[in-house]
């Protein structure tokens, strides 16, 4: 077993605990069963995501996927099931904003709240891929997966500072092309995000597998800061999506 961190000491671990975060466990399957009824109520309430059940054990069998524009993806085996892990990069932004602010729009900020807003729902897995919760690593869970990497990524500077972490399912379908049917599950799918007070960003081919989004990391969750989303961007948006069902989707790179 992993040693436990004494993340309580880091300022930004109680930032986020008080912004978006929960250390209550996630339960998969409780979040999953789309039994809620007060979607009104649920919707007007700040998205808090729970955490991952396996936080304080040894990363298994970790191999290295990709380095992609937010963070490093892992696969990694917990209770003999393959998971998705998505560590992210220590987000800065480029001007001078209020630390909350930052933590709000940061890309686990912004991916933590969705997948919460999800979870609220009981729509777990159902339009974006499954979410297990956060994690913030240990000293010990980050050499086990720094040592998978090979030594460019191993060593990339991104590391410095990389705590945070989502578990999801993962999921190894390709994405389908507008011909397939599954490309119109993808589309009616969007009923849960539109209900949601969720608005999309990134809606690409390659942030799918199978017909499940995979990447929230630019996606926005009500109630936010009307500097940077309000509710008429929610409706556009679903309106364009019923007009033109995403005309550019096979044209983006897998």
């Amino acid at each position: 077993m992993a040693e436990v961190q004494q993340d309580e000491q880091d300022p930004q671990y109680q930032l986020f605990l008080r912004l978006f975060l929960s250390e209550e466990a996630l339960d998969v399957k409780v979040t999953s069963d789309s039994s809620i009824t007060n979607v009104d109520e649920v919707v007007r309430q700040d998205p808090m995501l729970k955490r991952f059940v396996g936080y304080k054990d040894d990363i298994t069998k970790p191999r290295f996927i990709d380095m992609g524009r937010q963070g490093f993806v892992f696969r990694f085996n917990y209770r003999e099931q393959d998971l998705c892990l998505k560590v992210f990069y220590p987000y800065k932004t480029p001007y001078k904003v209020h630390k909350e602010v930052e933590a709000f729009i940061s890309p686990f900020g912004c991916e933590s709240r969705a997948f919460a807003r999800l979870c609220d729902l009981h729509e777990n897995g159902h339009w974006a891929v499954q979410c297990h919760g956060w994690m913030y690593l240990t000293d010990s869970q980050l050499q086990q997966l720094r040592r998978v990497c090979g030594r460019r990524v191993g060593n990339d500077p991104y590391w410095d500072n990389a705590r945070w972490a989502i578990v999801k399912d993962l999921i190894a379908d390709k994405p389908p092309s507008r011909q397939d049917e599954q490309f119109q599950n993808i589309l009616s799918n969007f009923c849960i995000p539109k209900r949601g007070g969720i608005l999309p960003d990134d809606v690409k081919k390659e942030n799918y597998r199978g017909d499940r989004i995979v990447d929230l990391g630019s996606t926005i969750t009500f109630p936010f800061y009307r500097r940077y989303a309000q509710a008429d961007d929610l409706d556009r948006f679903f309106k364009e999506l019923d007009l033109y069902e995403l005309p550019e989707w096979d044209n983006s790179n897998e």
